[in-house]
């Protein structure tokens, strides 16, 4: 099957976004791609909830400073909406949302029910640990993955579980230290059984992220730890939604990947998750 949807768009508004990261700019990779549904989901930390900035304000222990969240709130987001408002798409049908993360004192997601029925689809990460995870927690490989794993049960357990449309890169570590792959090899078959069983239940999608492809061969593709994860996730009756996980607009150029993942899964349109179908 061919991927014709890309739910993980970075706009310029993301701080760590390059600003050609326009509407304009991916409005024509969207034609050149084929893309008939594109998800805008910058970064964002809601600001509504009681002691919601009481991680962000402590700055120390961290690999990268936790203010980074602080601005990109739903109203800053927002500015995103008259631009593309004022861009042709052609047949592209454009989709409003945000990629929150986990907030360690209040231990859920960032973002309240409320605010997730604002945006089209919420994209949530176990996978920011260089953002929410102390440095200490990086050695021994154990306490990094168990810290991946708390995020991941603490968001299917959360009050905004039924909201999230799509755990982002799923124990890809961003930013990591060392190779991620070396954590991946470590969780086992049956703790991935357990936790995509229960994300199956909740109706919430696996994103295949693209990002981490690009360069590589079909067949180091076919042979990436990852794919482990995914087989495991559609065994136990998991959505899928894919990403490119653009941060400007150079980031498509691999994005033929997303299909070649689809079809090494054996994917049919019914395993996509319904919002991009």
């Amino acid at each position: 099957m061919n991927i014709t949807h890309d739910f993980h768009i970075h706009s310029h508004l993301s701080l760590c976004a390059h600003k050609s990261a326009t509407a304009e700019a991916y409005a024509k990779i969207f034609k050149e791609q084929g893309i008939k549904k594109a998800g805008f989901s910058d970064h964002f930390w809601d600001d509504t909830y009681e002691n919601s900035h009481a991680y962000l304000l402590d700055n120390t222990g961290q690999h990268n400073p936790k203010g980074f969240y602080i601005p990109q709130n739903y109203e800053y987001l927002c500015q995103l909406k008259p631009e593309l408002s004022a861009v042709d798409f052609g047949d592209t049908e454009i989709f409003f949302g945000c990629e929150t993360d986990y907030d360690p004192v209040n231990r859920r997601p960032a973002i309240t029910p409320e605010t997730a029925e604002k945006f089209d689809f919420v994209l949530m990460p176990n996978s920011h640990t260089h953002m929410v995870m102390p440095i200490a927690y990086y050695e021994p490989y154990e306490k990094h993955i168990d810290y991946m794993i708390q995020i991941y049960e603490d968001t299917l357990n959360s009050d905004v579980a039924k909201y999230i449309t799509s755990m982002a890169h799923p124990f890809e570590a961003v930013c990591c230290l060392y190779d991620y792959n070396i954590l991946m090899r470590m969780i086992t078959d049956d703790t991935l059984k357990r936790l995509f069983s229960k994300t199956a239940e909740k109706g919430i999608a696996v994103e295949v992220n693209v990002s981490s492809m690009s360069g590589k061969t079909p067949e180091e593709i076919a042979n990436l730890e990852v794919m482990r994860l995914f087989r495991i996730a559609k065994d136990e009756g998991c959505f899928f939604t894919f990403g490119s996980d653009a941060h400007d607009d150079q980031a498509h150029k691999y994005y033929s990947n997303a299909t070649l993942v689809a079809n090494l899964l054996n994917l049919t349109e019914k395993d996509l998750h319904p919002l991009v179908r």
